[in-house]
């Protein structure tokens, strides 16, 4: 056992720093690093509680009612292969024989755990644990500080192995007896779970949910769904019950979530792991999905309200955090409503050593937490468990004990009750989403459905519209001539959620009405995305393979438009342009006459010119050069479209040099950037060069160092030699409209891996939101360390094919005999009998793009990536 080391906090400063160097015995098998932390509140003590080896992998952590602290640790979260052990996760109880709240040693409560995720602690001292696929009770009948009794409470079945944080992850309870649980979206496996009484539910392309369950495993039913991998659940002292989101891809921020009984929070497995769908919603875009009550740092874990601390009166109505990627606990105020009130801020930040993950609290209201230390999903066996607690030791407004045995859990029904018809009308049209979303969820049962289907076909649209959001929730099947109707209602958000309804109940009988709308006027350009999701999901092949689970990952069932649909959209001259346009990202140009894309460029409305111009940096077109340069050389056009124009150019085959260093004396200095990366592959010209030096004469630092950067940089005294100076050089000079242009690029080839608004590959993550969920930091260490973070959707693997060849894709397929690789082109190559395969040691996104970039240029792509919201 450790000996305790307390921080101090320094008053005169706000934040403290201390560095420690804590290492174990000579000959001891295992090394714990130096660390630092700071906390911001000079009236809080940080103490560490304990460490390796006594504490290995720590994740899940509960306090009993009688003050004991049980830790789980984790030893199968896919550890490595020479991993030593223990071979199975176990809980430990703390032995506090001094009396002080804090563990001077340690025995095991329970062993032989697969895939444990959480604890909880029942008012009568069970101990609930959240493995991936099970939650079970676990009880010490003779007092002897061992488990002597376990009851599996809820079991859960999946159709492939689920990753841990994809599976079962957060376990609570409230006051009424329920035990809430958080499950993932299980990468899109089809799931069932079975509580202890029999009861099921089951599901396929849906996103994570909550459950319910009484304590002894029975009436086991879904309380809120929409969520991409939810880490913790938790009560707060009033009765909100919160739980912790991770993001998608390409879809942020992670999220702190307010739950309510029937909420949808947006997310489905069924249309990927980016979060981008017109059927997605994050932030309670859509009609009938929620908000998030507060943005998190990168990888939320746990949770907890700070008024069950002895902070003091500062902290009731706050919720501290884990954020573990950001190292750092954060404080987040909320107002009585479960919404954030202010500013987040820092309690406890650490250096790269410090990964916090779950919180507890004893009757003194001192906080205990556990940090994973190292930045590696993989057991290795380090750990710390630490205590902050108040130097004045002031008692907790309430203990969490007494927060479950007090009653507080009404917020997640709203105060809405459900058997009051004339009620839940009224709280239809309340204000407040989360009212609406309990209201509809008790709307849903049977003996409301007369009543529901009633509003479908009346004159209040904002009830109409919530009448179909009801029905979501129930198999009741609406008339096909009320969802006609309603495809051509006056409110776009009524003809939105139509399509969206008849698209997953598989309703293939309006297949043609929905068809009809769009030539009728009913589709909009906001509305062409999910018109064309509908179509997609209506096609025969489609249903069938949906209802029958025919893939096993629902993300990889195709959604195929018929042959020629895009091509005939595009041709009908009676749309509108921007429709017209927006078929263009998703069309097969196989299927197109280039004269007819000639055509189009040379006649058709600017944004149907903008989206070619697009095509064709990822499909040259040489039939098109001669308008493409017609565009660019043409001063009198918008300078966006010139812009794209010359960009495109430089995708095309042939030597244009001549051409575009004749733009460049006219050119603004945007049109000068992207024509001078052009040039720069034909720098031995002479005569261009003469060109290029008279030009640059007077020209401003950002476009001279364009050409200066044609030869790479890596050597110039004057750049950043670090990642640390780099950050000091991004420093906010940026501009994103200058930066998009770098983007697209062929030096930088953003595209070539990533998605931006349907244009460029998913071969990596789309970009269309990362300014929502990644900060500057974050973006710029993605760029200059690729191989720093890689999440386990985007891992790399690698072929060494029987020449001996190695090759490099996203994702795997192993035969018998062969090995299929997906390749950056976004084709599936077949290698037979290769010689190997197995995960790339490094990230698939190529090191070294600082050095191709000159630091404007970088400044310009970061603010670029952090528009993107």
């Amino acid at each position: 056992m450790q000996h305790r080391t307390q921080i101090s906090p320094l008053p005169c400063f706000l934040f403290f720093l201390v560095v420690l160097s804590a290492c174990r015995e000579s000959g001891s098998e295992t090394t714990t690093p130096q660390y630092s932390l700071s906390v911001s509140d000079d009236h809080l003590t940080l103490e560490l509680i304990d460490e390796a080896p006594d504490i290995m992998t720590p994740i899940g952590l509960t306090i009993d009612p009688a003050d004991a602290l049980f830790l789980l640790e984790s030893h199968t979260h896919t550890p490595p292969k020479d991993y030593p052990g223990p071979a199975f996760d176990r809980i430990k109880k703390g032995m506090d024989q001094d009396g002080d709240g804090s563990p001077e040693s340690w025995q095991i409560y329970a062993d032989s755990i697969s895939d444990g995720m959480n604890l909880a602690a029942g008012p009568d001292g069970t101990i609930y644990l959240a493995c991936k696929d099970l939650v079970a009770a676990f009880r010490d009948e003779n007092g002897d500080g061992q488990s002597d009794r376990v009851d599996t409470l809820l079991y859960m079945k999946a159709g492939g192995d689920i990753y841990d944080h994809a599976g079962i992850m957060g376990v609570t309870l409230s006051s009424d007896g329920w035990l809430y649980v958080s499950r993932g979206n299980t990468g899109g496996l089809a799931w069932e779970m079975t509580a202890a009484d029999g009861t099921t539910l089951s599901n396929y392309g849906d996103g994570g949910n909550v459950v319910r369950l009484t304590a002894d495993g029975g009436r086991l039913e879904e309380v809120a769904t929409g969520f991409w991998n939810p880490f913790d659940i938790q009560f707060t002292a009033n009765g909100h019950l919160m739980l912790t989101d991770n993001d998608p891809d390409s879809r942020g921020p992670n999220r702190l979530i307010d739950l309510v009984y029937g909420g949808d929070y947006g997310y489905k497995s069924l249309y990927g792991g980016s979060g981008i769908h017109p059927f997605l919603a994050w932030n309670g875009e859509l009609p009938g999905t929620l908000p998030y009550a507060a943005p998190l740092g990168e990888a939320p874990c746990g949770l907890i309200d700070a008024g069950f601390t002895n902070f003091g009166p500062d902290y009731r109505d706050h919720i501290l955090a884990a954020v573990w990627e950001e190292n750092s606990i954060v404080k987040i105020p909320l107002g009585e409503d479960g919404q954030m009130a202010g500013p987040t801020e820092i309690l406890v930040k650490g250096d790269s050593t410090f990964h916090p993950v779950a919180f507890a609290t004893n009757s003194r209201g001192e906080l205990f937490f556990t940090d994973w230390v190292v930045r590696q999903y993989p057991n290795h066996r380090q750990g710390r468990l630490w205590k902050l607690s108040s130097d004045d030791q002031q008692t907790p407004a309430i203990s969490r004990q007494e927060a479950i045995a007090g009653g507080a859990n009404n917020w997640i029904y709203r105060s809405v009750d459900p058997g009051d018809p004339s009620g839940l009308e009224s709280a239809l049209k309340s204000d407040d989403p989360y009212t609406r979303a309990v209201a509809r969820k008790f709307l849903s049962r049977p003996e409301y459905t007369d009543r529901v289907t009633a509003w479908l076909v009346g004159n209040d649209d904002d009830l109409k519209l919530q009448a179909l959001l009801t029905l979501f929730h129930n198999g009741e099947r609406v008339d096909a001539s009320v969802l006609a109707g309603l495809l051509r209602n006056d409110q776009e958000n009524i003809r939105n959620t139509a399509l969206k309804y008849i698209a997953l109940r598989s309703r293939s009988d309006l297949y043609d009405q929905v068809n009809a709308a769009l030539p009728d006027g009913y589709i909009t350009p906001a509305l062409f995305a999910s018109y064309l999701a509908a179509v997609r999901h209506l096609q025969p092949n489609f249903i069938e393979q949906y209802q029958n689970k025919a893939r096993r990952l629902a993300k990889q069932l195709e959604r195929r438009l018929p042959d020629g649909f895009l091509l005939d959209i595009l041709q009908n001259t009676e749309l509108p342009a921007p429709i017209r346009a927006a078929v263009l990202p998703q069309l097969d140009l196989q299927e197109v006459d280039p004269a007819l894309l000639v055509d189009l460029l040379e006649n058709g409305a600017p944004s149907i010119q903008m989206a070619l111009l697009q095509l064709f940096t990822r499909k040259p077109v040489a039939e098109a050069i001669a308008g493409i340069q017609r565009i660019a050389a043409n001063p009198a056009v918008d300078p966006e479209l010139r812009n794209l124009a010359l960009l495109s150019l430089s995708y095309q085959s042939g030597d244009h040099c001549g051409f575009v260093a004749d733009l460049l004396p006219q050119a603004t200095p945007e049109l000068a950037q992207i024509g001078l990366r052009y040039l720069c592959r034909c720098r031995e010209n002479t005569t261009i060069q003469n060109q290029i030096t008279a030009f640059l004469q007077d020209q401003p630092e950002a476009v001279t160092e364009v050409w200066r950067a044609c030869d790479g940089l890596a050597s110039d005294a004057s750049r950043p030699a670090s990642s640390d100076a780099w950050l000091a050089a991004i420093d906010g000079s940026g501009r994103a409209d200058r930066g998009k242009w770098v983007f697209y690029s062929r030096k930088a080839q953003c595209q070539n891996c990533h998605m931006v608004d349907e244009w460029g590959s998913d071969f990596g993550p789309a970009l269309s939101n990362i300014g929502s969920s990644k900060s500057k930091v974050q973006l710029l260490t993605a760029i200059l360390e690729p191989s720093a973070e890689i999440s386990p959707e985007w891992q790399g693997w690698y072929i060494t094919d029987a020449e001996g060849k190695t090759h490099y894709g996203r994702q795997i397929d192993v035969g018998l005999n062969n090995a299929e690789l997906l390749l950056a082109s976004g084709e599936f190559v077949t290698y037979e009998r290769p010689q190997s395969y197995g995960m790339a040691p490094t990230s698939l996104m190529p090191d070294g793009l600082e050095n191709q970039l000159s630091v404007s240029e970088m400044n310009d792509l970061i603010a670029y990536l952090l528009s993107l919201r």
